[in-house]
């Protein structure tokens, strides 16, 4: 019988001494894991063209201009797509082209 209860208390503290303490969650960069189209706000500048920017981009950067909302939601839309394929599988649309600015409130 002590044998058995000795076993358990052995097998009790191996649990206790390997279970991790203080693991941290790390989180995938946007640019590796797949995107939502949630992800991204657009609006329209003084100069009435459309522009995006991703929630986790700089809050200079955004993409445009684009002419139309079609225009910018395409973009977003290959956005998504691409980020569902393997890194190496990605293709650029030669139609993203991005903007800082410096000043949201004068700009937009």
């Amino acid at each position: 019988m002590n044998d058995k209860l000795a076993q358990f208390v052995r097998k009790k503290r191996i649990i206790r001494d390997t279970t991790p303490i203080g693991i941290k969650e790390v989180k995938i960069p946007w640019y590796i894991r797949p995107i939502k189209r949630e992800a991204f706000t657009v609006r329209v500048g003084k100069d009435k063209k459309f522009y995006a920017q991703h929630n986790e981009w700089s809050k200079r950067i955004w993409i445009g201009p684009y002419s139309s909302q079609k225009a910018v939601d395409n973009i977003i839309e290959s956005y998504v797509t691409e980020s569902l394929k393997g890194s190496l599988e990605r293709k650029q649309s030669d139609s993203i082209h991005s903007i800082v600015i410096e000043n949201e409130k004068e700009f937009f």
